[in-house]
């Protein structure tokens, strides 16, 4: 009895240390439409990437390429390109190619960035200390 239940434990601990480990080295970005204001969520790592097109709507993609500054996520199905993100890591600016759309221009920026953003709004006077602090809480908590 005692070696099954070591056995067990030793599994769940295995398990549990995979599952925190499996999802450590990812990054996100929220992308949003200049002209649109439409907006989509970006998470990738190094062999994994998916975006969050509209709520609960994942597209997942098959190539992830990282070139100095610059992200390329490529979605392909029957060896043609779905959609593609070129997303440049230090300005955010990103350019997408959906497959039956004409090509858009996002701003694609993760937490820090934002925050830079929401502190020099900030700074500049185009926000209250109220609005800043209640846009700083939503993105803290996301």
């Amino acid at each position: 009895m005692k070696k099954i239940f070591f056995i067990l434990t030793a599994f769940l601990l295995i398990n549990i240390i995979k599952l925190n480990n499996a999802y450590a080295n990812l990054d996100s970005f929220s992308c949003e439409n200049l002209l649109t204001k439409n907006k989509a969520y970006i998470v990738y790592g190094n062999n994994f990437a998916k975006e969050e097109m509209s709520p609960n709507i994942w597209l997942f993609f098959q190539k992830i390429i990282l070139n100095d500054n610059n992200l390329n996520l490529i979605s392909i199905d029957d060896d043609k390109t779905i959609r593609e993100w070129k997303i440049n890591l230090t300005s955010g600016k990103a350019i997408l190619t959906p497959m039956f759309d004409p090509t858009s221009d996002w701003l694609c920026l993760n937490k820090e960035r934002q925050l830079q953003m929401l502190r020099h709004l900030y700074e500049k006077g185009s926000l209250t200390g109220y609005e800043f602090e209640k846009e700083k809480k939503k993105l803290l908590n996301n």
